[in-house]
């Protein structure tokens, strides 16, 4: 009877379970983290089983800032509690991803996750240096063209070729200008697609709005009301456009799916009207009309969409330029937004970056201000609460904030635009969300944007830094530098042929093993051999294609790093 009993009770638990909602209980990658390989897989476990036929490419959705939308296969573990998701391609080195898990989704009973749920994560660069060097400037104007005034870049793959593009943003000439990767390490000549006139098109971001896979953009006008959407289009790059009404003079503009639907939202800081607005997706790529909010402080000029309390649902930061304030929104979960905290940052905040940037797992903000010369970091408490940390001076008149990890050791730094500077101020993270050893990069006239990704797809964070005044986009790019697993020295040691084929031979003094690595640009180890008496290693086995690679040698406890060429030529 005991055991009947037992059993009895263990049936009306599971049911009781299976009739609540089904809730997550663990990500992987876990929220803000910095370490997952641009090829991992996501995985998602919850606290009962799913109907796995409800988890699709329209309820579990993923998207890099640059890469864009990403398309995955779907696989279930431990009786269907368990999600994986495994991308198709490879995400962008260095990159911001958003996972949102819509409504969508339901247990094996048919309840739904309610409201759904999203986090973001980085994933990870390689090791590299905070020296960047100067490779190219690119005139943004057209022939016999005046001032233009680029103002700020999307770095996103918008023609899905899986390389980083630049889409500059003009304020005066009302347009973009697509500068489409040359599958090398520049930019074909510019595209320009026109916008609605005397809007001032500033602020933007990426999304795909529609869910058909491809990258579309909102920009916001800084000179009137309106928020233009332009669909991505795999013949022209972008195709249909449309204009929103929001609140006067957009300044600030982000993304996400508010309501866990499925489907991206829009939400603006206007500072003229100082207001946000906010814009539903209506499940088919078009929005509802504008709901205006009060963050409670004058002139809303940035806004960033990230989970600030752990409950799965995005709410808002907004910096307030007037009210010299940052402000945390808590959503509830179906995009209604109350204001929890603020905290006072300095003059005149005009844009924040998000990020992680002390490793306590809680996104934090830096904040650029314009009229006090500083960057501030704030940092959050997992409850939307706000803490200012501390301020950093940088050059005259900040009004653009970036944060990605430059040097790949596995925190973020920050790059401050500097308009009258005017230059760039490069600051590392020690590791701790302490920033130090500045590092300072000229600007020809006014120093307006710095937007981090990685160029050329080595794993090494590269820049491109945009001057409004010259109307010029300033190519830096950066170094991968590989770890080594022992101290460097000459070891007298040599390999040839450089360039090779299939044989690699080591000549001079060997005394003990001596153990070859070959590493691609990306990092990636694609061979690891020791040497046998024939004093030569055979890599035609592995299949490499023509290319440059990194060979590190090991030997009597030292390494030797040489940098090789693989040729087809015999």
């Amino acid at each position: 009877m005991k055991y009947l009993l037992s059993s009895v009770c263990v049936v009306l638990i599971a049911a009781n379970v299976f009739s609540q909602a089904p809730q997550v209980i663990e990500t992987s990658p876990v929220s803000q983290s910095m370490v997952t390989a641009p090829n991992d897989p996501i995985t998602i476990t919850f606290d009962q089983p799913l109907n796995e036929a409800t988890v699709t490419p329209n309820t579990f959705r993923v998207f890099g800032r640059w890469s864009g939308p990403m398309e995955g296969t779907y696989s279930f573990s431990a009786g269907s509690t368990v999600v994986k998701f495994t991308p198709v391609r490879n995400f962008f080195y260095g990159e911001w991803v958003r996972v949102g898990l819509s409504n969508g989704i339901q247990n094996t009973t048919g309840i739904p996750l309610t409201n759904g749920y999203g986090f973001n994560y980085w994933t990870k660069a390689l090791p590299a240096s905070l020296d960047l060097e100067l490779v190219g400037q690119i005139d943004m104007r057209l022939p016999g063209e005046g001032q233009i005034t680029c103002y700020g870049a999307y770095a996103g793959d918008v023609n899905d070729d899986e390389f980083s593009d630049l889409v500059v943003i003009t304020e005066d000439s009302d347009d973009i200008r697509v500068l489409l990767h040359d599958g090398s390490n520049g930019y074909d000549p510019f595209i320009v697609i026109e916008l609605p006139p005397v809007q001032g098109p500033s602020t933007n971001e990426g999304a795909d709005f529609n869910n058909d896979g491809l990258i579309d953009m909102a920009i916001g006008s800084t000179w009137a009301d309106q928020v233009n959407v332009l669909l991505g289009d795999a013949g022209t790059i972008f195709g249909s456009q449309m204009n929103y009404q929001t609140g006067e003079g957009v300044r600030g503009l982000a993304i996400a799916d508010l309501n866990g639907d499925g489907w991206d939202d829009i939400v603006t800081a206007n500072r003229a009207a100082s207001t946000i607005s906010i814009l539903m997706n209506d499940g088919t790529g078009i929005f509802e009309p504008a709901v205006n909010i009060d963050s409670g402080f004058d002139g809303e000029t940035s806004i960033a969409a990230v989970d600030l309390n752990d409950d799965g649902y995005v709410d808002l930061l907004v910096a307030a330029y007037d009210g010299n304030r940052l402000v945390s929104l808590l959503n509830d979960g179906t995009g209604n937004f109350t204001v929890f905290d603020s905290v006072i940052t300095g003059g005149n905040p005009w844009m924040i970056a998000i990020g992680d940037v002390n490793g306590d797992g809680f996104v934090d903000v830096a904040v650029a201000n314009s009229t006090s010369h500083n960057i501030a970091i704030v940092m959050t408490d997992g409850s939307g609460g706000l803490q200012f940390d501390r301020y950093y001076a940088v050059g005259d008149f900040p009004v653009a904030i970036d944060l990605g990890d430059i040097d790949g050791d596995g925190d973020l730094d920050f790059i401050s635009s500097n308009f009258n500077g005017p230059n760039y101020i490069l600051m590392e993270n020690d590791g701790s969300g302490t920033f130090v050893n500045p590092r300072i990069y000229p600007s020809p006239f006014h120093a307006a944007c710095a937007t981090i990704h990685d160029r050329n797809n080595d794993g090494a964070m590269d820049i491109s830094m945009i001057d409004e005044g010259e109307d010029v986009v300033l190519l830096y790019n950066n170094t991968l530098s590989l770890g080594d697993d022992g101290p460097v020295a000459d070891m007298g040691l040599t390999l040839y042929p450089n360039p090779f084929n299939f044989i690699i031979y080591v000549s001079g003094t060997i005394i003990g093993p001596v153990r070859l690595e070959l590493y691609d640009v990306n990092g990636r180890q694609l061979f690891s051999r020791y040497m046998g008496n024939s004093k030569q290693f055979d890599i035609g086995e592995i299949g490499l294609s023509e290319g440059i690679y990194i060979a590190k040698l090991f030997h009597n406890g030292n390494t030797q790093k040489i940098k090789m060429y693989k040729t087809s030529q015999n």
